[in-house]
């Protein structure tokens, strides 16, 4: 009886080590699929390694840093959210320049004095989608005075800022990413970019 129950015990063992060791093998091998490496610019999304995206909890990573099931923030309907991760696109030696897109406020300029008018910077390809108050744009059919969404993490307000200048071919970069999410958006430097 003895030897029996012991066999028993040591049979569920070995199939629990088992299940865990598959599990452990299974979820590795998801975060492997779900990073691309592209050599290949796939319709040329995408930004600069240091690019600061916030996470969920409202710190802030180099977009080359986050990880696949990660939560990031993004906003819907006026209010921040978190959506997770699902991939991560790396692109070593991209063949299009980044392109910067410089914001200011929408409202309330009168109240800055004009030489300190405050500013944000924006860089990612020519065809990167924003979220601006028309809908969803690429960055080259931007133009002045289009309204993209900027999230306050001091404050939690999302508010509203024009596009002042878009310079083409700003910059090269060696190595760039995009991520994509569950919910098709998150913030890169507290701006509403989308995939």
């Amino acid at each position: 009886m003895h030897k029996f129950v012991i066999t028993s015990v040591l049979a569920i063992l070995s199939l629990n080590l088992v299940a865990q060791t598959n599990m452990t093998t299974a979820d590795n091998v998801k975060s492997e699929v779900t990073i691309k490496v592209s050599k290949k610019s796939k319709r040329h999304k995408y930004f600069s390694d240091n690019a600061p995206v916030t996470m969920a909890d409202g710190s802030v990573k180099s977009i080359a840093d986050v990880k696949v099931g990660e939560h990031v923030k993004t906003c819907k309907g006026g209010k921040s959210m978190a959506t997770q991760v699902r991939q991560i696109d790396v692109y070593n030696k991209p063949d299009f320049s980044l392109t910067a897109i410089y914001l200011r406020p929408a409202e309330g300029i009168a109240n800055y004095d004009p030489k300190m008018i405050p500013a944000l910077l924006l860089e990612a390809t020519p065809n990167h989608r924003v979220q601006t108050s028309k809908g969803k744009k690429r960055l080259k059919q931007l133009s002045k005075n289009d309204i993209l969404y900027h999230y306050e993490p001091s404050t939690g307000i999302v508010s509203s800022w024009k596009v002042g200048a878009v310079k083409q071919n700003a910059r090269i970069v060696s190595k760039a990413y995009n991520l994509e999410t569950e919910d098709g958006t998150y913030l890169v430097d507290n701006v509403m970019v989308a995939q």
